[in-house]
């Protein structure tokens, strides 16, 4: 008996379901990878290219170590593996579920191209801790709100196993087919601002483990406290590891023995809710899949945007606002493919609710430029924060950016840190400084363009 498994976002040897019950149950196994560049165009941002690039790189290094070649192929994601399958005669394929919606269309449409030539399809659900479709209110509709979602959750959590790379002898078939390339999918050549991210960053299973290791030996025991505060290390950086599959959520919150009546620390508990928030970003986009490019709220469909915003959008997206810590966050993430989940917010507030900018444009641009840009997290966020997601009520909330960066960042030790130009940045609050015309001044007055949000807000019904 023939398998092949496949990959796509499940980029680890550990805790992988497909990997684990395809040896369980067959003699010969190829492990194939097949880069639709359509696909991944649409699916994936410029900076998630450069993660998945370096990602497979270091999981066909891992697997070489184990007498197992990675196979790489190109092609359209399902006549390939049709191709393949009906070529080497496989009788079964498995892989682990890829959330994305662009994804879920396509292994659906690969388990009915299967059925029709007598292969046997398996799928494993690790993206999610538990299926979306399962989780329903006492109405039988879903939740709407993250609260009681998180709530039932608990109540209902159920640890699964954590699975460990198979240790008997794998025997493996070679599918003979010409490799693809790894270091096409990402061309540093036209993307050179990307040259930095290997500086900060070490893609694959093995950084993503220490990592965390880290995380709960340093900054665990007062997350709470600081994850808020962007010039320290208090969160645990995981989410470009999580995206990729290189780690699962299920082996995260299996150190903490979860369940209901546990009691946990409050840092503890915490660090599993920014958890469950993922889980909710995955769930809302399951129930509601118009969410990737329309509000969630849909009565927000009508809020008035400005019309005539490429200047200022070109501004926001340089760093060139005027205001510290919103410039210094978006010169975070052009250096470093990432920025802290306090300045996401800082600066998506600004770009919705003073520049009155589309939470669309914003959504695209972190898509392209963050490493761990996911869809579900991405989208729910940008909802969020402009008023339009899951939130109760949500128009009022406008971050005051200069209130942030003096609370978050009271000595400026991260808008120092981004910025070179940081001394000829206007105080802010002392209006003679707006006479200097060597200062950097912001783009938009605070005050009136939150005035002006409020207003707009206030006419939807």
């Amino acid at each position: 008996m023939r398998s092949l498994v496949l990959f796509s976002n499940d980029l680890r040897l550990n805790d992988n379901d497909a990997i684990n019950n395809a040896v369980e149950n067959h003699k010969e196994l190829s492990f194939l990878f097949v880069f639709d560049k359509d696909l991944y165009q649409n699916t994936h941002g410029s900076a998630n290219m450069w993660w998945l690039k370096e990602s497979l790189t270091e999981l066909r290094s891992k697997l070489k170590e184990k007498d197992i070649e990675l196979h790489i192929v190109e092609g359209d994601y399902i006549k390939k593996i049709i191709q393949l399958v009906a070529k080497h005669k496989f009788d079964s394929v498995f892989l682990n579920q890829n959330k994305h919606p662009e994804f879920i269309k396509k292994e659906e449409e690969l388990s009915k191209e299967l059925t029709k030539i007598n292969v046997r399809f398996y799928s494993y659900n690790k993206t999610n801790l538990q299926d979306p479709k399962t989780i329903l209110n006492k109405s039988l509709e879903p939740y709407k709100v993250y609260s009681p979602f998180y709530k039932h959750c608990k109540s209902i959590y159920h640890q699964k196993n954590v699975l460990i790379f198979p240790r008997k002898k794998i025997n493996t078939y070679n599918i003979n087919e010409k490799n693809f390339e790894i270091d096409n999918i990402f061309n540093l050549q036209d993307n050179k601002w990307a040259n930095k991210f290997s500086k900060y960053w070490k893609p694959g299973e093995t950084s993503a483990h220490k990592k965390l290791k880290v995380f709960y030996e340093k900054s665990l025991s007062n997350y709470k406290e600081i994850r808020d505060f962007p010039a320290t290390n208090g969160t645990s950086k995981i989410s470009p590891h999580l995206r990729f599959g290189e780690i699962t959520t299920n082996q995260i919150i299996s150190n903490f023995n979860f369940h209901e009546n546990h009691i946990l620390s409050k840092h503890e508990e915490h660090y599993i809710k920014e958890l469950y928030w993922r889980e909710f970003s995955y769930y809302i986009l399951s129930h509601f899949p118009y969410v990737v490019n329309k509000p969630f709220n849909k009565k927000y469909e009508k809020f008035q945007w400005e019309k005539n915003y490429s200047d200022n959008l070109a501004k926001w997206k340089n760093g060139r606002t005027g205001i510290k810590i919103v410039d210094a966050a978006m010169k975070e993430l052009w250096e470093t493919g990432w920025m802290h989940n306090r300045t996401r917010m800082i600066t998506a507030s600004f770009l919705t609710k003073n520049l009155l900018i589309p939470w669309q444009e914003g959504e695209k641009w972190f898509r392209d430029t963050l490493l761990d840009a996911d869809i579900a997290n991405n989208v729910m966020g940008w909802q969020w924060v402009s008023g339009c997601g899951t939130d109760a009520a949500p128009y009022f909330r406008i971050f005051n950016p200069l209130l942030q960066e003096k609370k978050f960042d009271p000595d400026n030790e991260y808008t120092k840190k981004w910025l070179k130009d940081f001394e000829l940045y206007e105080d802010g609050e002392n209006q003679d400084l707006f006479c200097n015309p060597d200062k950097i001044k912001p783009i938009v007055d605070l005050s009136t363009s939150r005035n002006k949000a409020l207003e707009r807000f206030s006419k939807i019904k």
